[in-house]
């Protein structure tokens, strides 16, 4: 990423720095969210103007969003933000869609989700049986190929060091090897809400990095393919994971995630989010093992995976609030 602020940073800043619309709050947490959003198109679309803002750029954050399991409710309250922000930009050339027609027209889905999510662990079965199928489609080559690759090894840093699917594949070889040197993976911008985080470098994950690195030149990023955006390699992952993982649910897995909340019954699908869970559900028991209570894990494990508050952790254990 170039030094200094980027053009539309810029033009952001001044567009909140000159309105008064609303109460100093409301501004304050649109501006917040809209900061996430110029940082995505910087990184992804390489913009230079906010007044050719349109649609497009506006489904590919809600993609990016939801790849990192940000809840529907954050995700409308970032749109909120950026029509807000898109609406004292003078002279734009698109008018932005509602949520209504971005649903019609893109077919996103930014259906509310019950507030007890349930368990989306994996069993080590499923994980195991994905990453066969991965290994299999890499070894024929072909279309698919280099995906089913960057699978594989996604999947092992999201599940042995609990990060999030867009925090791996954003990877830069910077990262990784000062990874290696330290034991330490800083989290960066990338990370929910651009939030800094220290994970400890697990033995499979050093191995993953240690072969990358061997393939990707200075300044590249482990798992985004040449002129590729980030979120487009998220995107192509899980649409891995989408046509596969029906081959690989095991009975287990199901009852596993099936969950009950006012008489309806739920069963939460395979996700890459759903490695963080077992991660965290591991690092906790790990804890417990230890000697360290339920709460003393969870304020240690919390802080791995980057939340604030302690009871976060409850939601990946599958329990209710």
């Amino acid at each position: 990423m170039t030094k200094g602020k980027s053009p539309i940073m810029t033009q952001m800043e001044k567009v909140f720095r000159h309105t008064r619309a609303n109460s100093f709050g409301t501004r304050a947490r649109y501006e917040s969210s809209c900061k996430n959003f110029i940082d995505f198109l910087n990184e992804n679309f390489k913009m230079k103007n906010l007044r050719n803002l349109q649609d497009k750029h506006v489904v590919a954050f809600i993609v990016y969003r939801q790849s990192a399991g940000i809840a529907p409710k954050t995700i409308k309250n970032d749109l909120g933000a950026i029509r807000y922000m898109h609406d004292l930009i003078p002279d734009v050339k698109h008018e932005l869609s509602d949520n209504e027609s971005l649903k019609q027209n893109f077919s996103v889905s930014l259906d509310k989700t019950p507030a007890v999510k349930g368990n989306r662990a994996w069993t080590q079965g499923e994980y195991d049986s994905l990453k066969k199928i991965a290994q299999e489609v890499w070894s024929k080559g072909g279309k698919g190929a280099i995906t089913a690759k960057d699978v594989q090894e996604v999947m092992i840093l999201c599940q042995s060091m609990g990060l999030r699917i867009t925090e791996a594949v954003a990877m830069t070889r910077s990262q990784a090897e000062q990874a290696l040197r330290t034991g330490i993976y800083q989290v960066k911008g990338e990370g929910k809400n651009g939030k800094w985080r220290q994970v400890p470098l697990s033995k499979s994950g050093k191995i993953v990095l240690e072969k990358r690195i061997r393939e990707i030149s200075r300044g590249g990023r482990l798992f985004v393919k040449e002129n590729e955006k980030t979120h487009a390699a998220v995107n192509r992952m899980e649409k891995f994971l989408y046509n596969n993982r029906e081959k690989v649910v095991t009975k287990v897995g199901v009852e596993l995630r099936t969950w009950n909340k006012d008489g309806e019954t739920y069963t939460n699908e395979l996700t890459f989010h759903g490695l963080r869970y077992g991660y965290v559900q591991k690092r906790i028991q790990e804890e417990i093992n230890k000697g360290f209570s339920i709460e003393q894990a969870a304020e240690k494990v919390t802080k791995e995976v980057g939340h604030e508050r302690t009871d976060v952790i409850k939601v990946y254990l599958g329990q209710r609030k």
